[in-house]
């Protein structure tokens, strides 16, 4: 199962529609699809900003859930400079949690691209990803049932 991890600003930004990247990318964890990790105390930042931010009694519960259901790692030590050290702390559950991505709409990260085996990336572009996983097995799929039924 693909492991992520969600920064605090996808969480909050999920609030931007049923259909955005951020809120999409939130039901694919809530619904079992992906594996969300974090450590503690990206779980605290999570829970006191989205206390404060998410007006969306819907989405708030929805957060709250995805936050019970993350899987709780040991952060990793990090040895990397980023402008912003707060930032540290997702690498740390991104490697601690062995993730194969951070998603996050933070520069600081971003910039960095990738992290040890960890891809940093935008909603957006992991949403990208995910359709393209999900078309080749439909694609996979329909070649075997064709092959099936020519016999």
């Amino acid at each position: 199962m693909t492991r992520v991890v969600l920064d605090t600003n996808v969480l909050i930004n999920a609030d931007r529609g049923e259909y955005s990247y951020p809120k999409r990318i939130l039901d694919l964890i809530l619904n079992g699809s992906v594996m969300a990790v974090m450590t503690k105390p990206v779980r605290r930042e999570n829970q006191l900003l989205v206390e404060r931010l998410v007006r969306d009694t819907r989405l708030k519960d929805d957060i709250m859930d995805f936050l019970i259901m993350a899987e709780l790692a040991q952060p990793a030590v990090i040895k990397v400079k980023i402008d912003d050290a707060e930032d540290i702390k997702l690498l740390a559950a991104a490697v601690g949690g062995k993730a194969e991505w951070l998603i996050t709409e933070d520069r600081h990260l971003l910039d960095l691209e990738k992290y040890q085996a960890v891809e940093i990336v935008t909603p957006q572009a992991w949403w990208q990803w995910w359709q393209a996983q999900d078309n080749q097995t439909a694609n996979t799929w329909q070649s075997w049932t064709k092959n099936l039924f020519k016999t």
